[in-house]
This record gives structure tokens, sequence and C-alpha cells, in this order.
């Protein structure tokens, strides 16, 4: 089945699963989740959800970028790690939106990201009970897809 647009409640168990083991599910839901303008995304296959994320209007100025859209609560099926499904879901993601996002990446995603066309911004920084990150951006070129 590939990508497709979901609802939160698709997201949720597997932002649950990667994104806040050991904590309660309430934690897998964020602010503006259920704004108008926020769009929650899968990779399904069959009827399994393989790899998620939420993309919400939040601007971020980037060396003097206003880059538009937020990306939030990547994950993939722990058991379908290193298979690429997290990759082809982002490159599908890049030519859904086609324009610029960032995001807030675990420092054990950053590789991951840089693979897939983002740029790591700054120092890293910590969120609390859930560890260290750092700001990445995709810029939406003219020849990107």
């Amino acid at each position: 089945m590939g990508f497709k647009q979901v609802t939160l409640e698709d997201v949720i168990p597997l932002r649950h699963i990667v994104l806040r083991p050991g904590k309660s599910v309430e934690t897998c839901y964020f602010d503006g989740d259920d704004a108008s303008t926020t769009r929650h995304f899968a990779w399904v296959e069959g009827d399994q959800v393989q790899s998620i994320a939420t993309v919400m209007q939040s601007s971020k100025r980037i060396d003097g970028v206003k880059i538009p859209l937020q990306l939030r609560g990547m994950a993939t099926n722990p058991e379908q790690a290193g298979q690429g499904i997290g990759s082809r879901f982002l490159q599908a993601l890049h030519e859904e939106l086609d324009d610029s996002w960032w995001c807030n990446a675990r420092e054990v995603a950053v590789r991951f990201y840089e693979r897939n066309g983002l740029t790591r911004i700054g120092e890293s920084f910590d969120i609390p009970g859930i560890g260290p990150h750092y700001v990445m951006v995709y810029k939406k070129t003219a020849g990107s897809k």
C-alpha cells in the first residue's frame, strides 16, 4: 500500500512503542496534533502501519530563511528497522510536502536524517525525559523532489 495520509489515532500506537516506551499513552499526544492544518502520515504494508510522522505548520527561521513546516513524531516499527522503510517513507513525505521543513531529531536519528537530505543545525539540546536532540532542516530546492 505504501504512503498515505492517516488519522491521529493511526499514529499513536507506533509513537507509543518507539518514542514513549514505558510512558503513559497520553504522552504520545502532542500540542497541535488536532489542529486543522496538521496532517498525519504513515507507510502501510498489508494492514500494518510501519512508519509514521506528523507535519504541523510551525515556522522556524533557520539561516535567515523562514521554514514553514515542522515534522514531529517520526517513527518506524523496530521490527522493520534497517529495511529501508523509513527512508522510502521520508522520500514520499518530501514529495507530498513539496516544501522545506524542520524537526527536532533525536541524537540516535541524526545519521538517518542526514542520509535522507537533512542538515543538522547548531548544537545538541536536551528534551527532559526524552534525551538529546538536534534541530535539522530539509530545504526544498528547485531540483529536489
